[in-house]
Order: C-alpha cells, then sequence, then structure tokens
C-alpha cells in the first residue's frame, strides 16, 4: 500500500531512506513546535504541535513497515537498535547503581532533603527497568 507513494520498490535502500527522513522530519518538527510553543508563551499550541507530530511520527513509525512489501529495516538497524538499547540501559544502571544509593544515605542522615523532581527521576528509571524486564521476558517467551 505504502510502496505506491512514489517509492521505488525496486531500490529498498532508497525506501529506507525516505521512510526515515519522513518519520524522523516529522518528529523535528513536533519539537520544535513544543520549544517554540515555549519561547513564545504559547505552551498549549506548542504542545498541541508536539503530541500531533509525535503521535504522527509514531504511527508511520509503527504502520508503515507492516503496510509494504518493501524492507524498511534490515539486521544491520536491529543490532543497532539491539546495541544502542543496551549502552542507553546500561548507563542509567551504572549511573543508577551508583548515585541513588548515595542519595537514600545522605537523606537518612539529614544531609540533604530530596526534591520532588530526584524522587520522580528514580520512580522514572525504576519503571523503566521494570517495564523493559516485563517486554523482555514476553518477547522471551514468545
Amino acid at each position: 500500500m505504502l510502496d505506491t507513494i512514489g517509492v521505488d520498490t525496486d531500490r529498498p535502500g532508497r525506501a529506507r531512506r525516505v521512510y526515515y527522513r519522513v518519520v524522523y522530519a516529522i518528529v523535528t518538527v513536533a519539537i520544535v513546535g513544543l520549544l517554540a510553543g515555549m519561547v513564545v508563551g504559547r505552551e498549549l499550541i506548542g504542545t498541541i504541535i508536539y503530541c500531533a507530530g509525535v503521535w504522527l511520527g509514531s504511527g508511520i513509525a509503527f504502520l508503515a513497515p507492516r503496510l509494504t512489501d518493501v524492507p524498511l529495516q534490515d539486521e544491520r538497524d536491529t543490532e543497532l537498535y539491539n546495541r544502542a538499547s543496551g549502552l542507553t540501559l546500561g548507563v542509567l544502571f551504572i549511573g543508577g547503581l551508583s548515585i541513588i544509593p548515595v542519595i537514600y544515605v545522605l537523606e537518612a542522615a539529614g544531609s540533604i532533603e530530596t526534591p520532588p523532581e530526584v524522587t520522580g527521576a528514580i520512580l522514572l528509571a525504576s519503571g523503566l527497568f521494570l517495564v523493559w524486564g516485563v517486554a523482555y521476558g514476553v518477547v522471551k517467551r514468545r
């Protein structure tokens, strides 16, 4: 279906480049829209632009590979995603193991008072690892 929108099916490399450029361009416009809205004091409009762009870009990224016969990802892309994901989680894991216990010990000793943003970041990182663990378990069982 999407391979008829001007993408040459004989050249999957070109289709892949067009796909990535479209998705990244939409997400870039969304981020710039959010930042511009914040700068000019129109946060709501910026947020609407951001949400619309991110949902559109994510929708294309999710649906395009399923609606076309042209391969939009290959083994190299999968390997890069896996390595980047592993590196990101590794950095967060090492950073969390190094910093979070120190924060709790200093707070228990009365040396610091943890701001709500730090508590939120700790909960966010914990949730990320929980979601990753569940996703890993689901993928492993399939």
